[in-house]
């Protein structure tokens, strides 16, 4: 009889998109995004431009957000005041560089407007990351620090609720150096829903892979079941391709890959993980699965 997870598991079904509207969006190659008439969530219209160059598509949208643009229910991206001055791109990161009144909006509008504002560029296959400046300077967030580069994988959020109710945090995470023998801490910050847990929120941000210096640890065909924490153990339940499609590295790497990260991140004490419920399996050769780890320091770098 095969071992479940000692508890009920959460499943949480996180996606990064947004919501749709009230009408049905034609597919399309590109979209642009708008803020809803309550504004509280983004909306999408399909969007062609008349030339698919990498310069003319940026005016193109900075164009729309500048004129304020939009439909009979949807809200321009950017409020009254507020613009885009310049922009430049250098390895694949577009810089955008707003006026003071940016500064201006409330929190909630601000998320909601950057996120549109990310997702909307970030389409665009020669950009990789999205960042912002005022006036000249870096924008930071609520603690004085730079927001630095973002792309469409740093907003996410649960099908169906609203952006209004994100909220941004800094993540540790650790993948695996070149040579394949140490794990590597990259800290990276992300905005979330908060009906999402902050440890999902790390175990999606590992499998989306490094922006930095590293190599993942993880097939991107992984696929999160649940996450939940009791008692400061965390219990992460991942798709089978989790064993059937791991990387070739060292065994205890992806696990501590996941470990060291939720330790770091979360202030959990042990992890454990399962495969599509169950334990009674092991991760290579030695890494059983129906036991707790803890966050192992001798393999970061």
């Amino acid at each position: 009889m095969k071992k479940w997870i000692g508890l009920l598991c959460l499943v949480i079904a996180g996606t990064t998109g947004c919501s749709a509207g009230r009408g049905h969006v034609p597919e399309s190659d590109y979209y642009f995004y708008y803020v809803d008439e309550t504004k509280t969530e983004l909306v999408k219209t399909a969007y062609q431009p008349s030339r698919e160059t990498t310069e003319d598509m940026i005016q193109d949208f900075m164009k729309l957000l500048n004129t304020r643009e939009h439909g009979k229910k949807n809200i321009s991206l950017l409020p009254k005041g507020v613009e885009i001055t310049t922009h430049s791109v250098h390895d694949g990161v577009l810089n955008l560089d707003f006026n003071r009144e940016y500064l201006e909006m409330d929190a909630a509008r601000e998320v909601l407007a950057r996120a549109g504002v990310v997702k909307t560029f970030a389409q665009l296959s020669d950009i990789q990351y999205v960042k912002f400046q005022i006036d000249g300077q870096p924008f930071l967030d609520s603690n004085q620090k730079p927001i630095g580069i973002m792309n469409q994988d740093s907003f996410l959020e649960n099908s169906g609720e609203n952006l209004n109710s994100y909220q941004e945090t800094d993540v540790v995470l650790y993948f695996v150096s070149k040579d394949g023998e140490k794990l590597v801490k990259e800290e990276r910050k992300v905005y979330f829903d908060r009906n999402v847990t902050l440890e999902t929120v790390v175990v999606e941000q590992l499998l989306k892979g490094p922006r930095e210096s590293a190599k993942p640890t993880l097939s991107s065909n992984v696929k999160v079941v649940s996450v939940t924490t009791v008692d400061n153990i965390c219990y992460v339940n991942l798709s089978r391709d989790f064993v059937q499609d791991a990387l070739p590295l060292r065994e205890e790497i992806p696990i501590y890959s996941i470990v060291n990260s939720l330790v770091d991140t979360c202030g959990v004490k042990k992890v454990q993980i399962a495969v599509e419920g169950f334990t009674d399996e092991t991760f290579g050769e030695q890494m059983h699965l129906d036991q707790f780890y803890e966050k192992n320091e001798e393999l970061t770098g």
